[in-house]
């Protein structure tokens, strides 16, 4: 069954990265990819949160630093050293892969990308409801980017979304269980048109 499941998975990871590649994803996924670039406009959102978002803005920039703490400790320093998968541009020949970016010695499974950008997406989800599909399809795209530049199996980055979702909505669950408790009683669930 595992080995099915691990052929399965090579095959995919062949096709994403090495069959279903165009010079415009060559070009677009190696910046999407990159952690880095997301920083400005990561950090940007949390201070507004912090300063102009109200409470529910407070409580929201506290929750994904929760989740994001969570998910990345978790993917990176429990899940990758327990599972050692090693990744797709370290174990496959250089024929059988595009890597479009700089290896990379850590292990594969979970991806922390994909984790923790769907924790982060679901702290977004709890703030602003209506944009759900808006924050899901960026934490899919920069998923998929991992496969697509070669440094993940499909295995890993779908792992790390459903890693992603349980630490973002524990960090949920921490911050409005809290906010009952000792926030004078007030409960707070996703506002309702939002």
């Amino acid at each position: 069954m595992i080995d099915q499941l691990v052929a399965i998975d090579h095959s995919l990871f062949t096709f994403l990265n090495g069959i279903a590649y165009c010079p415009v994803l060559d070009a677009i996924m190696p910046a999407i990819t990159r952690q880095e670039n997301w920083y400005p406009l990561l950090g940007g959102v949390w201070i507004a949160l912090l300063i102009w978002g109200g409470r529910r803005g407070r409580m929201a920039a506290i929750m994904l630093v929760i989740a994001v703490a969570l998910s990345d400790q978790l993917s990176s320093a429990v899940l990758k050293p327990l599972v050692g998968r090693v990744r797709p541009c370290n174990a496959l020949p250089s024929n059988e892969i595009r890597l479009l970016v700089r290896k990379s010695g850590a292990f594969s499974f979970p991806s922390s990308h994909a984790t923790n950008s769907f924790a982060m997406a679901m702290v977004f989800v709890w703030r602003w409801p209506r944009l759900a599909i808006l924050f899901f399809a960026f934490a899919v795209l920069v998923a998929y980017s991992r496969v697509y530049v070669g440094v993940h199996y499909p295995l890993d980055v779908l792992a790390g979304a459903v890693l992603g979702v349980i630490c973002g909505r524990t960090a949920i669950w921490v911050v409005v269980a809290a906010r009952r408790r000792w926030g004078r009683g007030k409960t707070f669930e996703p506002a309702r048109g939002s």
